[in-house]
């Protein structure tokens, strides 16, 4: 709040001394507007810290639906990673076998085709056929 120095009712009574001049009537005048900012101002401190509440409040109630809706979709966003990673661990091993042959300095058609066939046998390789 915004602490005022001016004693309005002294400014009032300054005025009544003055009386009928014109700066009795602005000095009056000048009483009443403080007293007006006055109340203004604490009108608007009020609003400030009621509005502080209800935005708190909301924040609160935003932080809470987060969570319930976090708690909603986690247990399916977990399953998707699962399911993405089991995905990927065929393919990583296929990566290192063929890694491991092409470290091999000669490779023989029987290593390659017994490797493949391993593959298929394994599911890690699965051939689709369309006929169009």
């Amino acid at each position: 709040m915004i602490e005022l120095n001016t004693d309005t009712d002294f400014l009032i009574k300054l005025s009544d001394d003055m009386e009928g001049s014109e700066t009795a009537r602005d000095v009056r005048m000048a009483a009443h507007d403080i007293k007006n900012l006055r109340d203004y101002a604490e009108s608007l401190e009020r609003s400030i810290n009621q509005m502080s509440g209800q935005i708190n409040s909301i924040r609160t109630q935003r932080d809470e639906a987060a969570a319930a809706l976090l708690a909603i979709f986690r247990p399916e966003l977990e399953k998707m990673i699962d399911d993405a990673l089991e995905y990927c661990r065929p393919l990583e091993s296929l990566r290192e076998r063929v890694e491991q042959l092409e470290e091999v300095e000669r490779i023989e058609g029987d290593d390659i085709r017994r490797e493949v066939r391993d593959m298929i046998q394994d599911g890690e390789i699965v051939v689709n056929i369309d006929v169009a």
